[in-house]
């Protein structure tokens, strides 16, 4: 069989008929120069000599690593430059003659997006002419490059919608990108199994729910169209193409420069090749979920050694922050707030960023949106129904392409019942000379995080459902230290360091009837020991009725 008869078995589907000579010799002339670049690729690539000496996954042939260092693109050769414009104008060529054929539409597609140039990649994808569902595909390929994450998502709802179904089959089969313990879970996930499992898996990797399209679902078919594209084709590694480049490419994606490791004398220019995906990337499944009525779920964007990762087109740097959270009853539903504090972090170091709280039941229910579109430190709420709910704290820099995020699972208030009493959760803040009467003056000072230096202090809290006899209350607040260092404890024991006894406040407070009733105070914590502390303010202390709420805050 010849070359060409090979290129049309391996790539059904892709391209209309194309009965006269001139498309055959178009395509016989484009596979030439496609090989001939990948050749002349291979003999300059830059030198590198890094690598981690262990593999974080093994993949058939391949050793795959992550490496948090490798940041910084190689300089590209200038030969290898212009080989690839001679290659693309070769392409361009051939699809005159040729216009109908996908595989040359889909080369062009892919050197195009490798010479960074989206725009001209975008244009060739909405003139192609082969299957319509490959031409769709191929345009969702150019518009999720170019950062057009909802469009991208349009193109590419077409492009399974109109594809072969064994291709929609593998498209859509997400088990290879799942961790061991949700593949033993759920086994096969897609392709007509566990489909209501996928969309809540595909939901909650989205990294930016505030921003229309979901990044990472468009990112897994980008990553299935370039393996159809890169298939049938010569490859940098000089390696017949097999299942094991395809997963490479559906976990990791597909690599966006080359390097070659040191050769010997004798070949000097065959040392081994590592392709480079785009980094720093990050681990986006989540690392636990509940599938059930109460949601729960944990993430690990570092996660070494994991199934899959990614790397935003929108925020090339992501991390993860720990917001302080407290839920409000107002009626029937709750007020979620929710308080961050990135100004502190050299990756935004903008004065412009974009904040953003969105909490949803699930991917099926709306999405319940508060925004704050200038200040690296505030705090969100939203009110919504009092069920079980999914939350994502989003703070981007478009600009410079940063983001910070906290995606967690809340449950409604504890202990409420209609006619009982019920206390909200503690939200600290920075005390100021005004009094804090309400939550809104609350939220204004409001600290970002479960973690307060060691001076003065406010808590606000709201207590629920009183009646007429309950309007003077017993109330108390405990600060208890939790998680004390080994070498403390020995300390303690011998007598070396002395033992850490609950700070109680205890008080008697007129409520608020058959209302809400609100109260802060302020507390001193200057002489109190640095470490891990649980607050607990109680109401109704001594009696069967009483009621608690607690937070772990960090005294640094």
């Amino acid at each position: 069989m010849n070359r060409l008869g090979l290129l049309l078995l391996v790539v059904p589907g892709i391209a209309a008929a194309q009965p006269r000579k001139d498309s055959v010799d178009a395509r016989r002339k484009a596979s030439t120069a496609q090989a001939r670049f990948e050749l002349v690729r291979r003999q300059n690539l830059p030198l590198s000599y890094t690598g981690s000496g262990e593999c974080d996954a093994r993949i058939g042939r391949f050793c795959q690593w992550n490496n948090e260092y490798d940041t910084i693109e190689a300089k590209l050769p200038r030969v290898i430059r212009r080989a690839r414009e001679g290659l693309i104008a070769a392409l361009d060529s051939a699809a005159r003659r040729s216009p109908r054929d996908g595989w040359i539409t889909g080369q062009r597609v892919r050197y195009l997006i490798e010479a960074r140039n989206d725009t001209a990649a975008l244009r060739v994808a909405r003139e192609c002419r082969a299957a319509e569902w490959w031409c769709a595909a191929l345009e969702g390929l150019a518009l999720h490059e170019a950062f057009s994450g909802a469009a991208s998502d349009s193109a590419f709802a077409r492009a399974l919608r109109l594809m072969p179904e064994s291709e929609r089959c593998r498209w859509t089969n997400m088990t290879a990108i799942l961790d061991f313990q949700h593949q033993r879970r759920f086994k096969k996930v897609g392709c007509g199994k566990n489909d209501q499992v996928a969309e809540r898996f595909w939901w909650l990797a989205d990294p930016f729910w505030s921003i229309d399209g979901n990044d990472r679902r468009t990112e897994h078919y980008a990553r299935h169209t370039m393996a159809k594209i890169q298939e049938p084709a010569r490859n940098a590694y000089n390696l017949a193409w097999s299942n094991d480049l395809r997963e490479m490419v559906v976990r990791y994606g597909w690599a966006r420069y080359w390097t070659r490791g040191p050769g010997n004398g004798l070949e000097p220019t065959n040392g081994p090749i590592s392709g480079h995906e785009a980094t720093p990337n990050y681990h986006f499944m989540p690392v636990s979920m509940s599938a059930d009525s109460t949601p729960a779920v944990r993430f690990d964007l570092d996660l070494d050694g994991s199934s899959e990762r990614y790397s935003p087109a929108i925020a090339r740097r992501v991390f993860e922050i720990e917001p302080q959270i407290a839920v409000f009853r107002r009626g029937d539903s709750s007020r979620v707030v929710v308080a961050y504090d990135v100004s502190a972090r050299p990756e935004l170091d903008s004065t412009r960023v974009t904040g953003a709280l969105v909490i949803a039941r699930d991917e099926m229910s709306p999405m319940h949106v508060s925004a704050d579109s200038a200040e690296r430190r505030g705090a969100l709420s939203v009110v919504v129904d009092s069920r079980p709910q999914f939350m994502s704290l989003e703070v981007l820099n478009a600009a410079n392409r940063r983001a910070a995020g906290w995606k967690r699972a809340v449950l409604p208030l504890k202990g409420y019942r209609p006619g009982s009493v019920s206390l909200s959760d503690p939200l600290m803040f920075d005390p100021s000379d005004s009094e804090v009467a309400d939550l809104e003056s609350a939220m204004r000072t409001a600290i970002g995080g479960n973690k307060v230096r060691r001076g003065k202090v406010g808590i606000y809290w709201e207590t629920y459902g009183l009646a007429r006899t309950d309007s003077a209350q017993p109330v108390s607040l405990t600060l208890t230290r939790v998680q004390v260092g080994t070498m403390r404890r020995i300390g303690e024991s011998i007598g070396l360091a002395s033992r850490s006894s609950p700070l109680t406040i205890r008080w008697n407070q007129m409520m608020a009837l058959g209302s809400v009733t609100a109260r802060s105070v302020i507390l001193d914590l200057s002489l109190i020991p640095k470490g891990r502390y649980l607050l607990r303010i109680e109401t109704g202390a001594g009696q069967k009725t009483a009621n608690a709420s607690t937070r772990v805050i960090e005294i640094d």
